[in-house]
């Protein structure tokens, strides 16, 4: 009877938070209003980049190329944002014209509206120019500031930098920057602090820095995308696209920047590049039924994400198939709470996710390590259809994280009328963890966890676990092989908690 009655409380003490939870969002909207809101806080960049490290300074114009100076077509620092747009662009018209070249972007920064690139051509904006968004949305009539559809054989590289003026969009948050450890993990608490800090998009948002959509042969390098409106990059349909010396450095507060969002593309390479933004870092989704996502391989990479450094999901109603990430760091150094998770997996809307590799990766104060989950949120198809989402065959090796604060989550989902469908085949092989010690354990644990099937997916939404390793829950195949955690002093939860978990193995 005592135990039934942990359960229950448990369980209603957290439905109750999260209800909570809605109400102070909703109550976010009516105190702070709808006015944009600029002011730039400290702790909302990254001051740690090391340019030097991805970005070649020195990088000129190949004496082979021809080369279309936008001034040669009327652009000035003087200009207005429709004044640069016209002439960056006739510049591009230009250059396809002619066959193939070089868009010259230098001598300062230059206000524009969108620019849409065409194929054979390379855009190059020097050391010490940039393109600056328009901060009057009119003017972004492509949503981005740089644009290209149907086209091949694309450049776009630097070592200038493009600026979204993402500040310029987007409301002010209820509170400034967290720069101390929060007092206990305490899930959330966690949630609560880093929705108390986000900035909300103003209605005016025009949308990313970059849109790529289905073009081939694109090279993206030795150049820096900064303070994006939304998406920072964003690949789509689109196949042999490198992208390679690449800085991403965003306020990492403004809500739904992700770094780089790969959708239903193929051969797809990321390396050597910093990433430090507000949402995921580089994120892989599929919401187009029939359609398939592979071959994707990032490595050599640093991410610094107040969400997900590395995720699947969670819009995944296509296929995602042979995807490599290996040789990565990803941390969160200056600011509170740390990231959701290292690694998120997830299948919510029916997507079958398979051939997932991970390995050699660093972690440091990423509160989940590792997140794999298998939910029914359906988004894109009919409520009453059959669910036939999948995640297999996922291998994570050679992981090392410290100051860690919630143990690994692998789950499916189970519903009443139609079964349970279980994430299968997942190997963990020589992980090494160690929990933080700035905050204390939480005072309480949920014995009883909500299946959240239809719930958006991270690794808060299932609030404090009993397990401080692995806690695992509707499970074929798991293997674990040289796992070790070092929790906290004198924890009180066990290091595994398997439900519903079978084919174990040790």
């Amino acid at each position: 009877m005592f135990g039934f009655l942990n359960k229950l409380i448990s369980w209603v003490l957290a439905l109750s938070l999260s209800m909570v939870g809605v109400w102070l969002d909703d109550f976010h909207e009516w105190v702070l209003g709808d006015d944009i809101f600029p002011v730039v806080y400290e702790g909302d960049f990254y001051e740690g980049i090391e340019y030097e490290k991805y970005i070649d300074f020195e990088a000129v114009v190949l004496p082979d190329t021809t080369v279309f100076d936008i001034r040669d077509y009327g652009a000035d620092v003087s200009n207005n944002a429709q004044e640069n747009k016209d002439a960056i662009n006739a510049a591009v018209n230009a250059c396809y014209s002619s066959g193939d070249g070089t868009v010259l972007v230098d001598g300062g920064s230059y206000i524009t509206g969108s620019i849409r690139l065409k194929s054979n051509v390379t855009l190059k904006i020097a050391d010490g120019s940039s393109l600056v968004a328009s901060r009057n949305a009119q003017d972004m009539d492509l949503n981005c500031v740089i644009y290209a559809n149907g086209c091949e054989n694309i450049k776009i590289t630097g070592p200038g930098r493009v600026c979204g003026e993402g500040n310029y969009y987007s409301k002010k948050p209820m509170k400034k920057p967290l720069l101390e450890p929060l007092e206990y993990t305490n899930a959330i608490e966690m949630r609560h602090e880093y929705l108390n800090r986000l900035r909300k998009p103003h209605e005016s948002k025009y949308g990313r820095i970059s849109n790529i959509y289905n073009c081939s042969n694109v090279t993206i390098g030795n150049i820096i995308f900064e303070n994006s409106a939304h998406w920072t990059l964003r690949i789509d349909n689109s196949e042999d696209v490198l992208i390679n010396k690449f800085i991403i450095n965003n306020n990492r507060h403004i809500a739904n920047t992700d770094g780089i969002d790969i959708l239903y593309s193929r051969d797809v390479e990321i390396k050597n590049s910093f990433i430090s933004t507000a949402d995921d870092g580089i994120v892989i989704k599929n919401w187009q039924a029939g359609s398939v996502v592979k071959n994707i391989h990032i490595s050599n990479c640093e991410i610094m994400s107040c969400t997900n450094a590395f995720k699947i999901g969670t819009e995944t109603r296509g296929d995602i198939s042979d995807v490599l990430v290996e040789d990565c760091k990803f941390f969160m150094k200056d600011i509170y709470p740390g990231s959701f998770s290292g690694i998120a997996i997830e299948s919510m809307d029916g997507s079958i996710v398979k051939n997932i590799t991970v390995r050699n990766i660093e972690m440091d104060r990423i509160t989940c390590p590792l997140f794999i989950r298998l939910g029914n949120r359906n988004r894109y198809a009919d409520e009453t259809s059959d669910f036939s989402g999948s995640i297999e065959g996922v291998t994570i090796q050679n992981i090392t994280a410290t100051r860690m604060e919630i143990p690994i989550i692998i789950t499916g989902v189970k519903n009443l009328s139609k079964g349970t469908n279980h994430v299968k085949d997942i190997t963990l092989r020589n992980l090494d963890l160690e929990y933080t010690t700035e905050s204390k354990e939480p005072l309480t644990f949920q014995i009883f966890v909500p299946e959240y099937e239809k719930e958006y997916p991270d690794s808060w939404r299932f609030f404090n676990l009993p397990a401080y390793g692995i806690w695992s829950r509707h499970t074929d195949g798991l293997t674990i092989d040289n796992f070790n955690v070092t929790p906290r002093e004198k924890t009180i939860r066990s290091k595994f908690v398997f439900n519903d978990v079978k084919n174990l193995e040790f």
